[in-house]
């Protein structure tokens, strides 16, 4: 994480280092990540960033922290609806508020393109811990639907959740519409797919 000296930087500061590191993690994944480019992009001298980063490692933990605090906040009014509207309803609106914070930010895509592609050592490791948090909200709301008879007892409530959970997390789900890349069509192939997991393919 940050050294004390980082906090004590200008917000402005903070924010230019954030956006060099973003900007050089979106070209090339950590381990190949060059500080030099991140240095020249934030106009900082290299010592400089030794005094507010440790390690490389702990610079993209930052930024991905904080990226997926701003992304978390972003998807806050879709929690209005967690536990007072059925599980996929919820889950529409958490994922389409997601998909919007995405298209505002397509720096994020790019970095958890690279985050994915070599899902690995410390990338591993965050993608795992964010896929467990999801899971663990996702896992209350259906078992929550279960006792309101709004999910089917037979359905595998583990299994429902890790498919939504890899719906939200695996960035590459934008591929299926990237030529047209936009909310409307992001959200059309919500629906389609929730539809799916809702009424299943077997004629009536």
């Amino acid at each position: 994480m940050p050294t004390q000296t980082f906090y004590n930087l200008p917000v402005e500061k903070q924010e230019r280092i954030l956006q060099a590191a973003i900007e050089e993690f979106g070209k090339r994944n950590v381990q190949e990540a060059n500080l030099a480019n991140i240095v020249s992009g934030a106009n900082i001298s290299r010592g400089s960033l030794y005094q507010y980063f440790p390690n490389k490692e702990d610079m993209y933990i930052y930024i991905f922290d904080t990226l997926r605090a701003r992304r978390a906040e972003y998807v806050k009014p879709a929690f209005l609806l967690y536990k007072k509207e059925p599980f996929l309803k919820f889950f529409e609106a958490f994922y389409l508020r997601d998909s919007e914070f995405l298209l505002r930010n397509p720096r994020h895509i790019e970095l958890g393109k690279q985050m994915y592609s070599h899902a690995h050592g410390v990338s591993r490791n965050l993608i795992q811990r964010v896929q467990s948090k999801y899971k663990e909200i996702f896992l209350l709301a259906i078992e929550f639907d279960k006792e309101r008879d709004l999910i089917s007892s037979q359905v595998d409530s583990s299994a429902l959740a890790d498919l939504c959970v890899h719906f939200v997390t695996d960035i590459f789900i934008f591929q299926s519409v990237i030529s047209q890349l936009s909310i409307a069509n992001i959200e059309q192939h919500a629906r389609q797919t929730l539809y799916i997991l809702q009424n299943g393919i077997s004629p009536r």
